[in-house]
């Protein structure tokens, strides 16, 4: 015979099995939000490119340029925006390491440190082999022997990275400490990241005019 359902037996219900309907409405929300994760749209790869910076950003100025670019220039790409990485000194080389173990972002600014260790151990493409950047860069009298490093791995020396002292309109969109411009090795849309690379190189080569620099920046 069932108990009959009264105020007494549902607060002793509840008394002792007030968890079960909490944890059933932790798995619902759950289930709910893995559902959209699994099934939201996403851009493929070779639709993307994402620059990803150890350091500090005007973040609105940068998306808006990044942005420009995708609407003027690379209409074909969907995504074209960037990430800034935390720069706390326990948790952002933490953060760093494991966003390059899982192959995220294209590319790359880093603090020299970072840049060194990383192209060593050969984390990023060689950039001597796009000859249009080469061209921009050697046409604008730019010299780039600290961005030369060597690959433990395989024993060879490439350029592995552009020093962002030599992009100065970029000081107004971004600050990386001794910073280096690279891409990454396992990004997997390498036309598109060059293409995106050499816009930003030949817009960022010369300083920027002083009405154009934000008057208020986090960036130092």
């Amino acid at each position: 015979m069932k108990t009959p359902l009264t105020k007494k037996t549902l607060r002793q219900h509840l008394t002792y099995s007030w968890w079960k309907y909490v944890l059933a409405f932790v798995l619902i929300i759950f289930c709910v939000t893995f559902y959209y994760d699994i099934s939201s749209y996403r851009s493929p790869e070779n639709k993307k490119v994402e620059l990803y910076i150890y350091g500090v950003t005007d973040d609105e100025s940068l998306r808006a340029y990044m942005e420009g670019v995708r609407l003027s220039r690379m209409s074909d790409q969907e995504v074209i925006e960037p990430m800034v990485l935390t720069t706390d000194s326990a948790y952002g080389p933490m953060q760093l390491t494991t966003y390059m173990a899982a192959g995220e972002g294209d590319l790359y600014a880093l603090p020299k440190d970072s840049f060194v260790g990383l192209a060593g151990d050969g984390a990023f493409l060689p950039l001597e082999e796009d000859e249009e950047l080469m061209s921009l860069l050697s046409d604008a009298g730019i010299t780039l022997q600290s961005g030369w490093r060597r690959n433990r791995n395989t024993g060879e020396t490439h350029l592995y990275g552009i020093p962002l002292n030599k992009l100065p309109g970029l000081s107004r969109l971004m600050y990386v400490e001794n910073g280096y411009l690279s891409v990454s090795a396992m990004n997997k849309n390498d036309e598109n990241v060059f293409r995106f690379l050499r816009i930003l190189v030949g817009d960022m080569l010369t300083a920027p005019e002083p009405d154009e620099i934000p008057p208020e920046t986090d960036i130092p």
